[in-house]
C-alpha cells in the first residue's frame, strides 16, 4: 500500500511540473481529492523543486554566493557579450541553449548555453574556468568545440560551443539505412572521441543519441559528441525529464545510465560509466531498441529505476529484437537486411560487445573506450574478441576462419591448431596487458589528475591546467613500481600536454622516461615505442636541439614506413616532422629547401588522399609547405596554401586552436611582406589577443604573434609602437626557450633591424653579431637564416661606413658557404650571387671587382637554369661595372622579362631604374647615391652629402624621373643646409622647390 501511495504521489508530481505554474494548484487539488496527506506531500515536493541547488552539497570554501535577483531576461534578440541570441534550441534541468550569432571578430553561428539562476556561486564559476581550459585542450574532429565562456549581466555563467548542424547518430543511421558494418565504423569514431576526452580528464556522463550528432564533411559522415563536460562542470542533471529526490540528484538519462551513476554518488563515477553508456548506444544501433523499455522505466519511481539499472540484466540484443514482432522487420530494413538475418548476425558473437560494456560490475566492463573500439575492430577484422569466451578453442577457430586457405588437410589443420594456441595465448597476454594499462591510466586520471582539481585538495578555487599537471606529476613518483608500461603511458600523456602548453622543460623528463621504458620493455620497433620516439624527437625539435631531434625523428619515420607502410597516419606524422626538421636545419634525409619541399608536397598529397583536407596531419603539412614557400620567396603559392589552411582550421579546429593561430601569424607575415600592413595588422592583433587569453602570454605561439605585430609596426615606421613589442618578445623568448633557440634569434634579429632603422647602429651591431654567431652555431654557414642575418650585418657595416669590418665579415661568410657546399649544389647560388652583387656595387672602389663579379654571377645563374631574375640582375650590374654597358642592357632586359606579372606590379629594387642607368652609361651603384648621401649626412659629413645629393638630382634629371623624385632631392638639400648652418643656400633651394 505504501508503494502504491508513493507511486501516486510521484505520478501527480510529474504531471504537475509539466503544466504551467498557474494551472498546477487546481490540478493537484483535483488529483488529490480529499486525501489531505497526499496533497501536503505533493505540495512539499513542488516547493522543494524550487530550491536552488549548489554545486557541492556542503561547499568547503564557504557559502558566499552571488545569486541574481532578476528573472531570466535573456532570449531571442538579446546580446550577450559578442553573441546575439537567435532562437532557443534546447532546455534542460540546469540550462537553456540558444542558437546565437557571434558578431566579432568573425561572424558565425554558435550554440550558447546559459546556466540558470541558482548555479552562480563563486566556486562554480572557478570550476567553469578550469573546465573550459581543459576543454580547450581537446583536439578531436569528433568532439564539438567549446569556444568561449563568461557570465551574463545578471551573473549567470554561460558556455559558447560549436553549433553542430546534424541529426542524432541513431536517426542518421536509420534514415540512411546504414548496414551493421557501417554503423560499427561510425561507432568506433565515437569511441575514439570519448577516449580522447578521457585522456584529457573529462567524463561526459550523459552519452546518448541526442548528444552524438552526425554531420557531413565532403559527403563523409562525421560523428560529433556535444555537451562535453557540462554535466561534470555543473554537477547537475541533463536529462530531458527531471528526476526528483530530496536526498540526492540523478545525473544523466536513465536509459543510458550506469549502475554507479544511478546510485547518485559522484564519488564513485569514473571513465567506465561512459563505457557503459557507449554499450547502451551500441545496443541501440545494432538492435534498434533500448535494453529496457523507456516508458516502463520512466513510469517507475526513482527507487525502481535505480533497482532496474543496478540489478536487472538486459536481454541479449538478438532476444530484444526477436521480441518486437512486426517492428523487427522494419528495424532490419533500416539496416538493409531481414529480421531473421539480423538476429542471426547478432547471435553470432556481435552482441557480446555491448553486453560486456554494460556489465553491472564495472571491473568486468571494457577498461576504456579505446578497448571497446579495439574490440569492435576485432569483430570487423575477424579477430578474437576481448568480450568472447576465454577458451583457446574459440580463438583458434577465429584464426582458422580468417586463414581458410591454409587449412587444406589434416596436417595443415593440426599445424593451424598448434599455431592457433600460440596466437591465442599472445592475444590473451596482449589483451590482459592492455586492459591493465588502460585501467591504471583511468584510475590515475580520475584520482590524481581530476582529484587535484577538487577545491579541498587544490586549496584554491583558481585552478589552472598547469597546477593540475604539476600536482599529478608529483603524485606519479614511485606510484607504479613494478608497472613500467603504466608509468610510460601516463608520462606520455603528461609530457604531451605540457608540450602543448609550451612548457618544454616540464615535458622533457616525462617524454624521456616514457621512451626509455618502452624501448626497454617493448623493443625499438614496437608501435608504442615509435610513438614515444616521435614525441621525444618532436620535443627536441621544438627546443631547437636539432642534432638530438634528427636521429629520433628520422628513425621513427623509416621504421614506420617499413612496418606500417608509406601512407599510414603514423608514418605521415613522422614524414611531416622530418620535413620541418629539413626545412629549418637540414638533415641527412632532406638537406635543402628543394628536398624539404618534395617531402612536404608528397606528405600533404597523401594526407589529403588518405585522411582528408581537414585532418591534423594534412593541415600541418599545409602549414609547413606554406612557410617553406614563403622562405623561398614564392609568395603566391604560400598565400594560397595559407588562406586555404586558415579557412579549414577555423572551421574544423576553431579560431582558438594553436594551429589556427599559426596560420593567422603566417597570413600576417605575408601581408607584411607585400606591404599590405592594414590587412595584416588586425589579423595578428586578433591572434595575439586569443593567444594571451587561451594559451597565456608566455606560450611560444603568443610570443610569435607579439613579434609579428612589432614587425608590422616597424615596417610602417611606427617605432614607438614597435619597440615595446619587439623588446618584450625577445625577453619572453629568452626566458621560455633560451638565448640560443631559433625563434629567440629571429626575434633578436627583428629588434636589431629596429635599432638600425632608428639610427642606433652600435646597438644594432651588437645584436646582429649575436644573431649571426648563433646562426652559425645552430645551423652552420649554409642556412637561409645564417645567410640572412649575416647579410644584414654586412649592410649595417656599409651604412655606418665600417668597410674593413664589412669586407672581413662578408669574405668569411662566403668562404664558409663555399666550403660547406658542393660546386654543383643549387644552394650555392645564393652565396655566389651575394658575393657578385657586393663586388659589382660596393661604394669603395678598391673593394669592387667587376670580372670576379661576372664569374660568380654567371655560376649563380647556371645553377638556377637562368630562371632567377635577381641573379640575372646581378650579372647585368657586374657587366656594367666593367664598362660593358651593351651586355648590361641585354641582361637587365632579360631580368625584367623573368619577373612574374605580380612582381612587375611591385617596386623591384630598381630593375627599370638600372636599365636606364646602363643605357646612359652609368653603373648600378649610381642608383644608390641618395642613400649614400643620407648616410654621410647622418655621420656629419655634410660636404660629401652635398655632393651626393647634387649627383642624385642630376641623375633624376638624366633618367627623366617623376618631378616628385627631384623635389625629394631638393628637400633633402634644404634639410642638409639648415643642419649645416647655411641658411642662404637653404633659402635658394626652397625657392627652386616653390618653382617646381
Amino acid at each position: 500500500m505504501c508503494a502504491e501511495r508513493n507511486k501516486d504521489e510521484e505520478a501527480i508530481y510529474y504531471e504537475a511540473v509539466s503544466k504551467p505554474p498557474d494551472e498546477r494548484r487546481a490540478y493537484i487539488g483535483a488529483a488529490c481529492g480529499d486525501d489531505v496527506e497526499l496533497l501536503a506531500r505533493v505540495e512539499a515536493l513542488l516547493k522543494a523543486r524550487e530550491v536552488k541547488d549548489s554545486f557541492l552539497e556542503e561547499p568547503v570554501l564557504g557559502s558566499e554566493v552571488t545569486l541574481g535577483d532578476s528573472p531570466l531576461t535573456e532570449g531571442p534578440g538579446a546580446v550577450i557579450g559578442r553573441y546575439k541570441l537567435l532562437e532557443k534550441i534546447g532546455e534542460g534541468g540546469m540550462a537553456v541553449v540558444y542558437m546565437a550569432e557571434q558578431q566579432e571578430p568573425i561572424r558565425r553561428k554558435v550554440a550558447l548555453k546559459i546556466i540558470k539562476l541558482g548555479m552562480d556561486t563563486k566556486q562554480v564559476i572557478a570550476r567553469f574556468e578550469a573546465e573550459r581550459q581543459a576543454l580547450a585542450m581537446m583536439d578531436h574532429p569528433s568532439i564539438a568545440k567549446v569556444f568561449d565562456a563568461g557570465a551574463t549581466e545578471t551573473g549567470r555563467p554561460y558556455f559558447v560551443m560549436e553549433l553542430v548542424k546534424g541529426i542524432s547518430i541513431t536517426e542518421y543511421c536509420d534514415k540512411n539505412r546504414l548496414s551493421t558494418r557501417n554503423r560499427l565504423e561510425l561507432f568506433i569514431a565515437v569511441c575514439n572521441a570519448i577516449e580522447h576526452a578521457h585522456q584529457k580528464g573529462i567524463i561526459h556522463r550523459d552519452l546518448k543519441p541526442f548528444n552524438v550528432m552526425v554531420t557531413l564533411h565532403d559527403g563523409t559522415p562525421l560523428p560529433k559528441v556535444i555537451d562535453f563536460g557540462i554535466s561534470k562542470a555543473t554537477n547537475q542533471r541533463l536529462a530531458e525529464k527531471t528526476l526528483f529526490t530530496r536526498y540526492a540528484q540523478m545525473i544523466g538519462t536513465p536509459e543510458y545510465m550506469s549502475p554507479e551513476q544511478a546510485e547518485m554518488s559522484a564519488l564513485d563515477v569514473d571513465t567506465r560509466t561512459d563505457v557503459y553508456s557507449l554499450g547502451v548506444l551500441l545496443y541501440e544501433l545494432l538492435a534498434g531498441a533500448l535494453p529496457f523499455d523507456p516508458e516502463a522505466l520512466r513510469s517507475a519511481g526513482y527507487a525502481e529505476i535505480q533497482r532496474t539499472i543496478a540489478e536487472e540484466e538486459p536481454p541479449r540484443p538478438s532476444t530484444r529484437l526477436s521480441s518486437l514482432g512486426d517492428e523487427a522487420e522494419e528495424i532490419a530494413k533500416r539496416r538493409g537486411t531481414q529480421a531473421a538475418v539480423l538476429v542471426k548476425r547478432l547471435r553470432n558473437e556481435l552482441e557480446w560487445i555491448p553486453l560486456k560494456a554494460m556489465r553491472k560490475d564495472r571491473t568486468r566492463r571494457y577498461r576504456s573506450a579505446a578497448e571497446l573500439a579495439d574490440d569492435v575492430n576485432n569483430y570487423l577484422d575477424g579477430a578474437p574478441l576481448i568480450a568472447g569466451p576465454e577458451s583457446a578453442l574459440y580463438k583458434m577457430r577465429k584464426f582458422v576462419r580468417r586463414n581458410r586457405a591454409l587449412v587444406t588437410g589434416l596436417a595443415a589443420i593440426l599445424a593451424v591448431v598448434a599455431v592457433g594456441i600460440v596466437v591465442s595465448t599472445v592475444f590473451a597476454v596482449r589483451a590482459e596487458r592492455q586492459a591493465k594499462i588502460s585501467q591504471a591510466v583511468a584510475d590515475f586520471l580520475t584520482n590524481d589528475l581530476l582529484g587535484s582539481v577538487a577545491p579541498e585538495r587544490a586549496k584554491s578555487p583558481e585552478v589552472t591546467v598547469h597546477s593540475v599537471l604539476d600536482a599529478a606529476s608529483k603524485s606519479l613518483t614511485g606510484k607504479f613500481e613494478g608497472q613500467p608500461l603504466v608509468e610510460a603511458s601516463i608520462r606520455e600523456k603528461l609530457g604531451e600536454t605540457y608540450s602543448k602548453l609550451g612548457d618544454y622543460r616540464a615535458a622533457e623528463p616525462h617524454l624521456q622516461r616514457a621512451y626509455q621504458i618502452r624501448r626497454e620493455q617493448l623493443g625499438q620497433e614496437n608501435r608504442d615505442t615509435l610513438t614515444s620516439m616521435s614525441h621525444l624527437g618532436s620535443l627536441y625539435f621544438l627546443q631547437a636541439r636539432y642534432d638530438e631531434a634528427e636521429p629520433l625523428l628520422v628513425k621513427a619515420w623509416q621504421t614506420r614506413r617499413l612496418l606500417l607502410g608509406e601512407e599510414h597516419p603514423d608514418t605521415l606524422v613522422s614524414a611531416v616532422q622530418v620535413a620541418w626538421l629539413s626545412f629549418l636545419a637540414g638533415s641527412s634525409v632532406a638537406p635543402d629547401f628543394n628536398s624539404a619541399k618534395v617531402l612536404f608536397v608528397k606528405t600533404r598529397e597523401a594526407g589529403r588522399r588518405v585522411l582528408g583536407d581537414e585532418h591534423a596531419v594534412t593541415l600541418e603539412a599545409t602549414a609547413g609547405l606554406a612557410m617553406l614557400y614563403y622562405a623561398m620567396g614564392r609568395y603566391d603559392e604560400a598565400e594560397r596554401l595559407c588562406t586555404s589552411g586558415l579557412e579549414i582550421a577555423r572551421r574544423v579546429l576553431s579560431e582558438e586552436h594553436e594551429a589556427t593561430l599559426g596560420f593567422m601569424n603566417l597570413s600576417a607575415i605575408l601581408h607584411c611582406e607585400r606591404g599590405r600592413y592594414e590587412e595584416g595588422t588586425p589579423i595578428v592583433t586578433r591572434a595575439l589577443e586569443i593567444g594571451e587569453r587561451v594559451l597565456g602570454k608566455e606560450h611560444p605561439a603568443t610570443v610569435q604573434s607579439m613579434f609579428i605585430l612589432g614587425e608590422l609596426c616597424r615596417s610602417q615606421d611606427r617605432y614607438d609602437d614597435a619597440q615595446p613589442l619587439l623588446e618584450e618578445s625577445v625577453q619572453l623568448s629568452r626566458r621560455i626557450l633560451g638565448d640560443e633557440h631559433f625563434w629567440t634569434l629571429v626575434y633578436v634579429h627583428g629588434l636589431a633591424r629596429l635599432c638600425r632603422d632608428q639610427g642606433r647602429y652600435e646597438d644594432a651591431r651588437q645584436l646582429l653579431v649575436k644573431v649571426a654567431e648563433g646562426g652559425w652555431r645552430l645551423f652552420g654557414a649554409d642556412n637561409f637564416f645564417t645567410r640572412g642575418s649575416t647579410t644584414d650585418l654586412c649592410l649595417l657595416y656599409e651604412m655606418s661606413g665600417q668597410y674593413d669590418e664589412l669586407e672581413a665579415l662578408f669574405l668569411e661568410l662566403f668562404e664558409r658557404q663555399r666550403t660547406a657546399l658542393d660546386e654543383s649544389d643549387a644552394a650555392l647560388a645564393g652565396p655566389l650571387n651575394g658575393h657578385a652583387w657586393w663586388k659589382a656595387t660596393y661604394p669603395v672602389a678598391e673593394l669592387r671587382n667587376g670580372p670576379e663579379a661576372i664569374e660568380n654571377a654567371t655560376k649563380a645563374c647556371e645553377l638556377t637554369d637562368w630562371q632567377n631574375p635577381a641573379y640575372v640582375d646581378t650579372l647585368a650590374a657586374a657587366y656594367a661595372e666593367t664598362g660593358d654597358f651593351d651586355s648590361a642592357v641585354k641582361w637587365q632586359k632579360k631580368a625584367i622579362d623573368l619577373l612574374t606579372k605580380e612582381q612587375r606590379a611591385l617596386p623591384q629594387a630598381g630593375f627599370e631604374l638600372r636599365l636606364r642607368l646602363y643605357e646612359l652609361g652609368l653603373p648600378a651603384r649610381e642608383s644608390f647615391v641618395r642613400n649614400v648621401a643620407w648616410q654621410a649626412y647622418s655621420e656629419g659629413q655634410y660636404r660629401y652629402a652635398e655632393q651626393m645629393l647634387i649627383k642624385a638630382l642630376e641623375h633624376s634629371r638624366l633618367l627623366r624621373e617623376h618631378h616628385l623624385e627631384r623635389l625629394a632631392c631638393i628637400e633633402d638639400l634644404i634639410e642638409l643646409y639648415e643642419a649645416w648652418g647655411k641658411p642662404e643656400q637653404a633659402q635658394q633651394w626652397r625657392a627652386k622647390a616653390q618653382e617646381k
